[in-house]
């Protein structure tokens, strides 16, 4: 058999393993929905199964774990099944970190280097996992696993895909544990030491989960409380129907783009009783760099969070107008700054959005809040009402007053610019 052959080989019978895994400990619970399953790894495996179809989103190295984050928040009875390698604790690091100490509903399983080799039929050269020169005599740097009891995972083990039944049960328990779990797999039953842990087994991870197991029951209760505090306060969702609605703002930064998404989001999402989504980009600069915010609202759930053609187009400089002007729908409305940008787009309204924010409130950073009142102004999606209560929520108690007047007063400007009576 050729070397290419042999490693195609190793890499079919290697997912096909990992199927097997998955699929087995999917079976375990049958009250159980099925898992999500992430992985950053090259190549995604071919269905050879007869088992359940198990849905699979490939994602970017070191990202799957963010990704995870944000659809646990849409899928909240899920499980999450993670397929990661190193990339979980060097690219992935700060969301790793974040996931695990908060113990949010996951279960990550880091493959040791010779699974990852059988797995990728073109491996990546990965970060060593040792430390250099003076450091080395100092101290030893964590390993994946150790660093997940160091966090205070939920629930910590390791075991090999050559044991394909006690693996598949060690994920079935990850999976019904609430909180973060984290499982080292080698390709070896003597699970060897090295990246993923320098400790043998079973004593530490025996030990650690027997811990952990107060810890596991307050995760449990808090998850509870949370989903009765929601069931309590959750508003009725909007009777009306409303079809996607896509709002772009587009500006620098220092002109409250970014909280103007969050005030427009929450104003949708709990007053309104629309189903949302926010994302936003942003340059390095913390002050007169490119920022953007973009915020999708509907009567239905929102599958795709970008806005591509926005309904609502929201233009507070020229560079932004230069970028954006032509991606609003036919049928939508572009609004711009009326100072700054002076190629104002065919078909948009122009309103002096910073200025007005100056008035009322002495500074640019408001504009993002007087963006929002032009918004309330030409759609009928987000009522001012609902703005106004969300600014209340969001800014705090001391900028309240004068955020309103912002927000009012950029509505009305719109108002009257719709209406051919603004000479301001």
């Amino acid at each position: 058999m050729s070397k290419r052959a042999q490693k195609y080989s190793a890499y079919t019978d290697t997912w096909q393993t990992l199927m097997d895994v998955i699929i087995r400990s999917a079976s375990l619970d049958k009250n159980r929905k099925l898992p999500l399953v992430l992985t950053s790894l090259a190549e995604l495996p071919e269905d050879n199964s007869d088992g359940p179809a198990i849905s699979f989103i490939h994602g970017p190295p070191g990202r799957n774990i963010a990704l995870a984050i944000g659809l646990r928040a849409a899928l909240p009875d899920t499980p999450m099944l993670l397929i990661m390698n190193a990339d979980a604790v060097t690219l992935g690091m700060n969301h790793l970190i974040h996931a695990a100490r908060r113990n949010m509903g996951m279960t990550l399983l880091i493959l040791r280097s010779e699974v990852t080799d059988a797995v990728t039929a073109s491996p990546v050269q990965r970060t060593n996992w040792h430390s250099f020169g003076i450091q080395d005599c100092i101290e030893k740097r964590a390993t994946p696993l150790e660093l997940a009891t160091s966090l205070e995972a939920a629930s910590v083990s390791r075991g090999s895909i050559d044991n394909v039944d006690q693996l598949s049960q060690l994920v079935n328990d990850a999976m019904n544990t609430p909180g973060f779990s984290m499982i080292g797999v080698t390709s070896d039953k003597g699970l060897p030491l090295g990246v993923l842990s320098r400790t043998n087994l079973p004593e530490y991870f025996d030990s650690y989960n027997e811990w952990a197991e107060a810890l596991r029951v307050s995760i449990a209760e808090k998850a509870a409380e949370a989903i009765e505090v929601v069931t309590e306060e959750e508003p009725a969702k909007s009777s009306r129907n409303i079809p996607r609605h896509e709002v772009r703002i587009a500006g620098i930064g220092g002109q409250g783009v970014k909280l103007a998404g969050s005030v427009l989001n929450i104003a949708a999402g709990t007053h309104e009783g629309l189903w949302t989504t926010q994302r936003g980009e942003y340059g390095s600069a913390t002050r007169g760099g490119p920022s953007l915010v973009e915020v999708v609202a509907g009567s239905k759930r929102i599958s795709y969070p970008r806005t591509d053609t926005p309904d609502v187009l929201v233009l507070l400089n020229q560079n932004a107008a230069n970028q954006f002007a032509d991606s609003v729908k036919p049928s939508g409305q572009t609004i711009v700054d009326a100072d700054h940008v002076k190629k104002v787009p065919q078909g948009a309204i122009a309103v002096p959005i910073v200025r007005i924010s100056v008035e009322n409130t002495g500074k640019p950073i408001a504009s993002g809040v007087v963006s929002l009142g032009c918004i309330a102004a030409v759609s009928d999606v987000v009522s001012l009402e609902s703005l106004k209560k969300s600014v209340a929520q969001k800014l705090p108690a001391k900028l309240v007053v004068k955020n309103i007047a912002a927000l009012v007063a950029g509505y009305e400007a719109t108002c009257k610019v719709l209406k051919g009576e603004y000479n301001g």
